[in-house]
């Protein structure tokens, strides 16, 4: 279903972006058969789900009885620049690296993330990492999830950032205070206590700007 903060579904984005192209190529609404095999979703049933769920976030009337009864809610239509595709480099966790993606990396991803341009800005600079671990929850960030992540080597205390441990060769999303000479990383579980790394051992990958809860 739609988040109550107004974040849409990766399919419920594919789908009011495909509703949105596809009225104004055709001046008509698609049918659902239509937006199942534009979208890639995997059938007329889960469209429905999909388009009942954006009906209730009032982004979307539809009228059952015609077969291209799909309104789009002025003042919510999504255009092609309302949204971002954010390439998926890869994980983030504590086990695998995952290195700060250059230029080239992001430009090359295969695999992206449709998100509203409103709640990230700018599209420079921004990649997705799948979160694997419960050490966030309490950012309400867990196991599965998808954050969005700005490229910065420079973030404030508190934020929540990717930080590559070099003589660990690990890669870890925690919360970042600097103390001297020293970084605390600290968790969002309380099971789970701050630990300290040197600062020189230590490279901020990007924090986090957005998150995509799994469905």
């Amino acid at each position: 279903m739609a988040k109550a903060n107004g974040q849409l579904t990766e399919p419920q984005q594919k789908i009011l972006t495909f509703i949105t192209n596809y009225v104004e190529q055709n001046n008509v609404p698609p049918t659902i058969r239509e937006i199942q095999y534009g979208t890639g979703i995997s059938s007329t049933s889960m469209v429905s789900y999909h388009l009942k769920a954006l009906e209730r976030a009032q982004l979307l009337n539809r009228y059952e009885r015609r077969s291209r009864g799909l309104v789009i809610n002025e003042p919510h239509r999504v255009l092609l620049s309302d949204v971002v595709a954010v390439p998926l480099m890869g994980v983030i966790g504590a086990s695998e690296p995952v290195p700060t993606p250059d230029a080239d990396a992001l430009a090359g991803a295969e695999n992206s993330v449709q998100i509203a341009r409103g709640l990230v800005g700018a599209a420079e600079g921004l990649y997705a990492l799948e979160v694997k671990g419960n050490s966030m929850i309490d950012a309400l960030i867990n196991d599965g999830d998808i954050v969005i992540m700005r490229r910065d080597q420079e973030v404030r205390n508190g934020d929540l950032a990717a930080v590559f441990l070099t003589d660990r060769n690990e890669s870890t999303l925690k919360r970042v205070y600097r103390e001297g000479k020293r970084l605390k990383l600290k968790p969002e579980n309380p099971t789970m206590k701050p630990f300290y790394v040197d600062a020189r051992y230590a490279q901020i990958q990007g924090r986090v700007v957005c998150v995509i809860r799994k469905t």
